[in-house]
């Protein structure tokens, strides 16, 4: 076979994959597999669209959290998110404070609005540049549930209704999750009739 026949094949596999959350019913086959791989590459661009995020804390404290750096956990069936974290406000927070908060959650398909959610939220790592250890511990006790608290059943992706008609035309709809090395399998189930 051509080094060039071989390589646009390569290229249109590729292409597909990452085709795949924008047109998921087109791109399942009738018949073979039933499973849907969306890439790494994919995922930190669904994750990258959802940031920044700001939020005020107790009304004098602005929270502005960025640059988030996706990675995939696949013996615990988890992907992690550390991003960047600037807090401004009044006298007491000047200069703003900067450090990072690494977290890792699971994920489920909630079928009854199509979207693939966060779940089990765990706060790895929440660290203040500058920050007095005794200051620290306080942030860890403080920060850490708030933190989950913004994570837990957060929207990851959300299927478009278009796009679950179509696998219901197949026979299939989304069904268990699975992080892998190169990026999420969604297994296909038969439709229930």
């Amino acid at each position: 076979m051509p080094a060039s026949r071989f390589t646009r094949r390569r290229v249109a596999a590729v292409a597909g994959l990452l085709l795949v959350p924008i047109g998921v019913a087109g791109c399942l086959p009738l018949f073979g597999p039933r499973t849907v791989e969306v890439p790494q590459a994919r995922l930190q661009e669904i994750v990258a669209r959802r940031f920044p995020v700001e939020k005020r804390l107790f009304d004098w404290v602005a929270i502005r959290i960025d640059s988030p750096r996706l990675s995939l956990q696949p013996d615990a069936n988890r992907i992690a998110v550390e991003v960047a974290v600037t807090a401004a406000g009044d006298a007491l927070v000047t200069p703003p404070l900067v450090g990072t908060l690494a977290a890792s959650a699971g994920l489920r398909f909630d079928a009854g609005d199509n979207t693939v959610r966060l779940v089990d939220a765990r706060v790895e790592r929440f660290v203040i540049e500058g920050l007095p250890t005794a200051w620290q511990r306080q942030l860890d006790r403080l920060g850490r549930p708030l933190a989950k608290n913004l994570l837990e059943g957060e929207v990851l992706y959300a299927l478009r209704p278009k796009d679950v008609a179509g696998l219901e035309g197949r026979g299939v709809r989304p069904g268990d999750l699975r992080v892998t090395e190169t990026g999420i399998a969604i297994m296909m189930l038969p439709v229930e009739r």
